[in-house]
């Protein structure tokens, strides 16, 4: 039961990670109300492997690093379509990838790069401002097509300041991401001090069965919660290695 709550999880994040390859297809051949609709569900979806993997007892190593890949790449996916209408919308795309270096050098010395609440609530946020953006960016388009006979304010007011807005858009998730940036490197730096900090020429891939059982174990997974991701998959060979 167990392994098949694991591919139920796994599967939702699987979907995401598709859906968000089709995002160009979906915002070139089909309306604006279907590409809102369908961020909308893609970003849900996080939340629901999420909850799943808990309520299965179904959370994985291989389920954390996939859903984390596959965030990244819808964010980034999502705003560079938002930023062909306008570049500013290009600056949270580098916090996002700003964030992904520091994580993956940090998991390369040998740190602790588990998601933060702080990591987390970014993640809302940004998934927020995108479909604002969108909103904002194709108001006029979705008022003509729902073909609505009273006059919407709400919609008036994002055709008016839409420079405005997507200004403010950008800024809050630039500045969020910046955060949770600074936030990870001050972790990062706390955790090598306390922990041994390796060389890649120090780690070898775990042997293909016990690489599986740290992939997709779940007591693994939940007994080694503060343990760095090269410790869970990799073998360190702590000899210290002459300079050539």
């Amino acid at each position: 039961m167990n392994n098949k709550s694991k591919i139920i999880v796994n599967s939702v994040t699987l979907i995401r990670l598709f859906g968000t390859l089709f995002i160009p297809v979906v915002n070139y051949y089909f309306s604006i109300e279907v590409l809102i609709t369908y961020l909308i569900i893609l970003l849900l979806t996080d939340a629901l492997d999420g909850f799943l993997a808990r309520k299965l007892n179904a959370s994985t190593l291989f389920g954390s690093l996939l859903d984390t890949a596959t965030d990244k790449l819808l964010a980034i996916a999502a705003l560079a379509v938002l930023s062909k209408n306008y570049l500013i919308m290009l600056l949270p795309i580098f916090t996002e990838g700003l964030i992904m270096i520091i994580n993956m050098f940090g998991a390369i010395k040998g740190a602790i790069t588990e998601s933060s609440p702080l990591g987390k609530f970014k993640t809302w946020v940004l998934g927020i401002a995108i479909v604002v953006g969108f909103l904002t960016i194709f108001s006029s388009t979705l008022i003509r097509s729902t073909e609505v006979v009273l006059y919407v304010k709400a919609y008036d007011y994002l055709i008016v300041n839409a420079d405005n807005i997507m200004n403010i858009l950008a800024s809050i998730t630039v500045g969020a991401g910046l955060i949770v940036a600074f936030d990870y490197y001050n972790q990062i730096k706390k955790d090598l001090k306390s922990s041994e900090e390796f060389k890649l020429r120090q780690i070898r891939l775990k042997e293909k069965k016990d690489l599986r059982h740290a992939l997709f174990d779940t007591k693994y997974y939940e007994s080694t919660r503060s343990e760095p991701l090269i410790k869970k998959i990799g073998v360190i060979n702590s000899e210290k290695i002459s300079p050539k």
